[in-house]
């Protein structure tokens, strides 16, 4: 699968999804299914670290599919910061669109981005 997924650290306090050139909305759906699953088990705050530094480009229909995917589903109690690293202007332009046409169910789960993987573990180790 052209998503990576794997626990960030040793305490299973961070799950990195790590995108490569190729990925689908398919596989981003099951990226989505795995990371829940790991979330779910563990009892502890899960950090997820969205790294779409070699990702490539999104495939198309980013607004209809993105939008449906991200608002979809709530967030498990223990579901912490939700980190992206490596999004463009246009992508995080794309996510404030988003964030405005889907409100509410964005603002509860909102993403927050980072440069650098050395932000994003800053971000993360803040309080939730």
């Amino acid at each position: 699968m052209s998503i990576e997924i794997n626990w960030g650290d040793s305490s299973r306090s961070t799950i990195h999804l790590t995108f490569r050139r190729g990925w689908t909305w398919d596989h981003l759906r099951q990226a989505i299914q795995q990371a829940d699953q790991m979330i779910g088990s563990v009892d502890h705050t899960v950090h997820l670290i969205i790294d779409l530094r070699n990702g490539g480009g999104v495939p198309g229909d980013f607004l209809s599919v993105a939008g449906d995917i991200f608002a979809q589903g709530v967030a498990r109690a223990n579901e912490g910061q939700r980190v992206v690293v490596g999004a463009g202007m246009l992508l995080r332009a794309a996510y404030r669109s988003l964030a405005a046409f889907y409100g509410p169910q964005l603002a509860e789960r909102p993403f927050i981005f980072a440069a650098t993987m050395d932000e994003a573990a800053q971000l993360v180790s803040l309080p939730s």
